[in-house]
């Protein structure tokens, strides 16, 4: 015999678990609403947010427009250098364009926290929506089980007083079941979202340490204007002669230092191909020379205070003075010059691959001409301080001079440095 168990009513569960599943769609669609209109102004923080960035973003467009100024400026200040008072002027220009960089490069790194910030905020709503819906899906999903323990098919057919009521009945159950599936794609579709946030959030912080390394660099670019302004000054005394007679020693010197890098190319290639320890060393590519990756001065770089006497062939690694400079690649020493306390000191190495690197500004030489010098061996410590040994005229601070050179003629370094 049929044995019939009623507890609750089979119209008031499917009710209430109608209304349940229905709320939890809702909620989810409302959350959806709030969380990709950022600019809705009942979201106040993020709103706040957006404008800050926009504000930020006119304040760099009015910054880059005086940097343009300046760099017009500097450009047709360059074409008339070769007297004191014109290097002067163009460096007081060249430092303000600086400021006025590093201001700006400030200001992004404002702004790309800001845009950090703004992300976290929408990763936080989502994983509260998302945790406060899986609550209400568990409930649901209990309640439907509850439900469907309770009543079979038939005891719902004979608890109903019409066989329309059944159907209506089931037809409510069909709909649960249907916005219950609904609603684990709502879920899904947000946890998708949080996703594409969460890769955001990683791509702004991977964009913030770019903006804090140019930030590094361009300071270190203005101490380097000002140490040659400082040094200009101080060597010259603001006399014309003693400027002129500084501009000849510097050119005099790196024709010879050109002249004598090309003729020792040549000479120390026919002593690298005969050696059979190089034709064994497969490279892996080139290394640092120093720790510090930092660049002040690039590959014939338009802010180089001196390029109108020469085009600035290397880079400049910012790096304190008296740090070991390593063999960038395995090699002999074609050359080891010690300019002395006054003049330029560098080192030559000739590697395979008709490869070769220079180390200019070199405070103390470790090694010795035709040394044959394996990649990572200390060559020498570095230097750059103006007025000390191995600095040269026109040094900019403490740094060191890198070049690459193929087949003798130089390249940009950052091309074949990791």
């Amino acid at each position: 015999m049929l044995q019939i168990k009623i507890k609750i009513s089979p119209k008031i569960s499917l009710t209430i678990l109608t209304m349940l599943l229905f709320g939890f769609i809702f909620l989810a669609k409302n959350s959806e609403a709030v969380e990709y209109k950022m600019g809705d102004l009942n979201n106040v923080e993020t709103w706040q947010i957006n404008q800050d960035i926009n504000d930020k973003r006119s304040e760099i467009q009015e910054l880059r427009r005086q940097i343009d100024i300046y760099q017009k400026n500097i450009s047709a200040k360059q074409k008339e250098l070769g007297n004191l008072s014109s290097q002067i002027s163009t460096l007081n220009e060249s430092i303000a364009k600086i400021n006025l960089e590093i201001e700006a490069a400030e200001l992004e790194i404002e702004t790309i926290n800001l845009k950090i910030e703004n992300t976290q905020l929408k990763i936080n709503a989502k994983e509260e929506e998302i945790n406060k819906q899986k609550e209400i899906l568990a409930e649901v999903l209990r309640s439907l089980h509850r439900q469907q323990q309770k009543n079979s098919l038939l005891e719902i057919l004979i608890l109903n007083d019409n066989f329309s009521d059944f159907i209506a009945d089931l037809e409510r159950l069909e709909d649960v079941q249907d916005n219950l599936f609904e609603g684990v794609e709502e879920l899904q579709e947000i946890k998708l979202a949080l996703d594409s946030d969460k890769g955001a959030l990683e791509n702004e912080k991977g964009e913030l340490d770019a903006l804090n390394n140019i930030l590094e660099g361009k300071r270190g670019t203005l101490d380097g204007q000002k140490t040659v302004k400082f040094s200009l000054m101080s060597n010259t005394r603001g006399q014309e002669a003693k400027y002129q007679e500084l501009l000849n020693q510097a050119k005099e010197e790196q024709e010879q230092i050109n002249s004598d890098i090309v003729y020792l190319e040549k000479v120390a290639r026919e002593k690298v191909n005969r050696q059979l320890e190089l034709d064994n060393i497969k490279s892996d590519g080139l290394m640092w020379p120093v720790i510090s990756q930092r660049i002040t001065a690039y590959f014939h770089d338009p802010d180089y205070p001196y390029r109108y006497i020469f085009e600035h062939p290397a880079v400049d690694i910012a790096t304190p003075q008296g740090t070991a400079i390593r063999a960038v690649e395995s090699g002999y020493v074609a050359k080891a010059r010690d300019g002395g306390n006054t003049g330029y000191s560098y080192i030559m190495l000739v590697h395979a691959d008709s490869l070769s690197s220079v180390y200019g500004h070199v405070n103390e030489i470790s090694v010795s001409e035709d040394q044959f010098v394996s990649k990572g061996d200390i060559i020498g410590y570095s230097g750059g301080m103006p007025g000390t040994r191995g600095s040269g005229p026109l040094s900019t601070g403490p740094h060191l001079h890198l070049e690459i050179r193929l087949n003798g003629v130089p390249v940009d370094p950052l091309n074949y440095l990791p």
